[in-house]
């Protein structure tokens, strides 16, 4: 005897594939636990950008200070950070060393984190509707 199924089974049987499917997306999708990134790190240490021509470039933040040095320390830039939230700071130049510097003191700079992978920070810089990305490497 051979079983031939009803349109109401086959019907029956697409709607539990579907609810399925759909369960499992959502469970592998929304079941994993994201996880906070944690900044607390960058409120106090030396930093060393890994994306600028200058491989001398390094700065230190002292929860609400911010001093660049450049070219081995020839050139600075001073600058007061105001933390926004856990990962994002607002910081206002007050002092610039480097001849011929596009940015003056008073522009504010809003830098976002985007990654922590170990001593690596991942970065978005925004100031004067310029945007761009860059990594820094925490070296103390």
């Amino acid at each position: 005897m051979i079983f031939r199924k009803t349109q109401i089974q086959i019907d029956l049987m697409k709607h539990l594939l579907f609810f399925a499917i759909f369960t499992v997306s959502g469970y592998l999708s929304f079941g994993q636990e994201t996880k906070k990134l944690d900044c607390s790190s960058l409120k106090q240490g030396v930093f060393k950008y890994l994306d600028i021509e200058d491989t001398t470039a390094y700065f230190e933040i002292n929860e609400s200070r911010h001093i660049e040095h450049h070219q081995n320390g020839k050139y600075t830039i001073k600058s007061k950070l105001e933390w926004v939230n856990d990962c994002r700071y607002s910081m206002t130049m007050l002092s610039n060393t480097i001849p011929g510097f596009p940015f003056k003191p008073g522009d504010v700079m809003l830098v976002t984190i985007n990654k922590i992978d170990g001593n690596i920070i991942y970065y978005t810089s925004e100031v004067n509707k310029q945007t761009w990305d860059g990594r820094l490497l925490k070296i103390k």
